[in-house]
C-alpha cells in the first residue's frame, strides 16, 4: 500500500469549546487531503459544543463520530480513548480552538508510505487571541527532513495538534499503564508525551519546518503560552528530580515489555538500543540528585565536578553540553544554607 492508499483519522477532544470549534472542523472538513473520518469525544460540555459538532456533521461528506463521556475523563485521556477507536492507518490529533491549514494533512501524507515513520510533526503559527500577533512557533523543528529513531531529548514533546502517527503506536502498550507525568506527577502522562515517546522509541519522525496549524493563545485555552496550565507548586528540586526519576525508570520499563511483534510493524525498533537510551539518562538523573542531597556547599560543588567530568551534562540525543543544567545545580549550591 502506497501513500495514495493510506488513510488518516481526525480525534478532536472536546469541552465547552463552542467559541471556536465551529472553525477548527471546517478547517478539517476543508482539507485538500480529506480524513476518512472525525472523531468528536466529548468530556462533558455545558455549552453548545456539541450542538454545533453535531450540525456540521450532519451536513459534511465525512463521517463523523460523536462521542459523549460518561464522566469527565480530562483532556489526556480523553484523546487516547477517543483515538484507540480511530480505523485510518494514521491518526492526527486536533485541539478544539485552533486552525488547520488546508494543506496540512496533504503535505504530511506525503510520508504515508515509508513503514520506517512512526510519525510526523510539523511547526505552527501561534495567534495570540488578545492582540492578533502571528508568529512562527517552530518546536524547535529546523528543516523539512527525517530524524532517526532517538533522536529527540528523552522528556521532549511536540504539541498533541502539531503530530500525526501511526495508529499502531495505539497498541504498543496499554493506555491505563501509562507512567506519570513527570511535569504534572499527580496525572499520567499527556497523550502527545505518551505517543512521541513511544514514536522516537519504534521509528523516525518526518518533520516539516512549515506553520501547518494556526495555535491560538487565549484565556480559557489548555496550553497558554506553551505549557500547559496547572497550579503552580512551590519549587523543590528535590521532588522534581524524583519525579523526573521515576518516569525515566517507568519508560525502561515500558520498552522492555513492548511485544516482540512490535518490530514487524516498526522495522526499526532497537530494544537494546532504546533501553540503553533511556538508562544512560536514568543516570544522569541520578548523579545530579546527588548534588542536592550532599551535606555541604563544598560538596554539591564538587559533585558537580564530577558530573562535568562524567559526562553527565551531556544529552543523550546529540552528546551536546547542557550548560542550564550545569548553571542551574551550581546556582543550587550557591543559594544552599
Amino acid at each position: 500500500m502506497d501513500a495514495a492508499d493510506k488513510t488518516v483519522s481526525v480525534v478532536i477532544a472536546t469541552y465547552n469549546g463552542s467559541v471556536f470549534i465551529r472553525e477548527q472542523l471546517e478547517s478539517v472538513i476543508n482539507q485538500n487531503f480529506k480524513p476518512v473520518e472525525i472523531i468528536v469525544s466529548d468530556d462533558g460540555s455545558t455549552d453548545a459544543t456539541l450542538d454545533i459538532a453535531r450540525s456540521i456533521a450532519e451536513r459534511s461528506k465525512i463521517p463523523f463520530k460523536i462521542n459523549i463521556n460518561q464522566t469527565n475523563l480530562g483532556f489526556r485521556d480523553n484523546f487516547l480513548n477517543a483515538a484507540l477507536s480511530a480505523k485510518g492507518d494514521f491518526v492526527a490529533f486536533c485541539d478544539q480552538d485552533d486552525i488547520w491549514d488546508r494543506e496540512k494533512l496533504e503535505r504530511v501524507a506525503t510520508y504515508f508510505g515509508n513503514p520506517n515513520i512512526s510519525m510526523i510533526v510539523h511547526a505552527a503559527a501561534s495567534l495570540d487571541q488578545s492582540t492578533g500577533k502571528l508568529v512562527k512557533f517552530t518546536q524547535g523543528i529546523q528543516r523539512t527532513g527525517i530524524k532517526p529513531p532517538l533522536s529527540y531529548d528523552p522528556w521532549l514533546t511536540f504539541f498533541g495538534f502539531s503530530i500525526v502517527f501511526r495508529r499502531e503506536l495505539l497498541h504498543l502498550a496499554d493506555i491505563d499503564g501509562r507512567f506519570r507525568d513527570f511535569i504534572v506527577p499527580k496525572e499520567k502522562i499527556a497523550h502527545d508525551r505518551w505517543i512521541v515517546f513511544l514514536g522516537q522509541v519504534v521509528g523516525e519522525t518526518a518533520e516539516l519546518n512549515l506553520p501547518l496549524v494556526t495555535y491560538r493563545q487565549h484565556a480559557t485555552n489548555l496550553f497558554g503560552d506553551g505549557r500547559r496550565s496547572h497550579k503552580a507548586q512551590a519549587h523543590d528540586p528535590i521532588k522534581e528530580l524524583d519525579d523526573y526519576i521515576a518516569a525515566t525508570a517507568d519508560m525502561i520499563a515500558v520498552i522492555r515489555d513492548l511485544p516482540d511483534a512490535t518490530v514487524a510493524a516498526f522495522p526499526l525498533f532497537d530494544r537494546g538500543k532504546a533501553i540503553h537510551f533511556f538508562q544512560r539518562a536514568l543516570h544522569q538523573l541520578q548523579q545530579r540528585k546527588r548534588v542536592y542531597v550532599s551535606r555541604s556547599r563544598p560538596r554539591g560543588v564538587w559533585a558537580v565536578i564530577r558530573n562535568i567530568r562524567g559526562g553527565v551534562y551531556r544529552s543523550v540525543h546529540h552528546d551536546a553540553i547542557r550548560w542550564r543544567s550545569i548553571a542551574r545545580d551550581l546556582k543550587y549550591c550557591a543559594i544552599r544554607s
